[in-house]
């Protein structure tokens, strides 16, 4: 069993059940070895030293405990989420993903267009804005079991689980809009972003690489074709092309 202290209430309680146990200790030990004239005169006194000694010790203890778990809850949420974004890395994509039943499923990569152009005009940390205010607008429009995972650089990845491609494609095609109508604020300069989205869908979580290839190939014909727009991967017309080396 493992212990954790999580707040500072947690912490009196360990303190306050540390020194109840201390002094019990103590009574119990004065009973043993202290004879039965002198135990009266020391009893109380003994207690009270014990409890005076163990209350700060254990206090200390608890607190480096909590902080200990505060360490380790950082650690876990900074290993799961993007810290840029607040996105899912894409290691726990993967995690989540692989336990998820089988069933209807979409997926949609997503692409900022054009994004090197708002770091070349306004600078990284202006980028780096863009894509917390972009992210934003791809979770407000999200049910709260699908997954948005941030697979790198302006690049996303999001799993809609219980949807079968039809729908992920409607779902796509809000989004698209959502993030064409909603500017994003870089420097106090409102900025028109669009994105580019592609599509594909799946029925087993084993298939996720294989859905992520084929999304990306239909991204690629999004961009191909014009950008700000929506391509559901079509075999046909998505493997003969190769991907570009770098998006844009």
């Amino acid at each position: 069993m493992r212990l954790r202290l999580a707040t500072r209430n947690d912490v009196r309680l360990f303190t306050a059940v540390v020194v109840v146990a201390m002094v019990c200790g103590s009574v119990l030990l004065n009973y043993m070895v202290t004879p039965t004239r002198i135990l009266r005169e020391t009893l109380i006194s003994s207690a009270l030293i014990a409890g005076m000694l163990s209350a700060p010790v254990a206090y200390f203890v608890g607190s480096r405990m909590r902080d200990v778990h505060d360490l380790n809850r950082r650690l876990r949420h900074a290993l799961s989420f993007d810290p840029l974004t607040g996105a899912h890395t894409r290691s726990n994509f993967h995690s989540r993903v692989a336990r998820l039943p089988c069933g209807p499923m979409a997926l949609i990569v997503v692409d900022i267009d054009h994004f090197k152009a708002i770091n070349d005009r306004f600078g990284h940390q202006a980028g780096d804005t863009a894509l917390q205010q972009f992210v934003a607008a791809l979770m407000d429009n999200c049910r709260t079991g699908d997954i948005v995972a941030r697979f790198g650089g302006e690049e996303f990845v999001i799993l809609l689980p219980g949807t079968k491609t039809a729908d992920g494609c409607i779902a796509a095609n809000r989004l698209c809009k959502r993030v064409r109508e909603r500017p994003i604020v870089v420097e106090g300069t409102p900025l028109q972003v669009t994105a580019s989205f592609g599509v594909a869908g799946l029925g087993d979580p084993a298939g996720i690489e294989r859905a992520i290839h084929a999304a990306d190939r239909a991204l690629y014909r999004a961009k191909a074709e014009g950008r700000n727009r929506v391509c559901l991967f079509d075999a046909a017309k998505d493997m003969g092309a190769d991907p570009p080396e770098a998006r844009s």
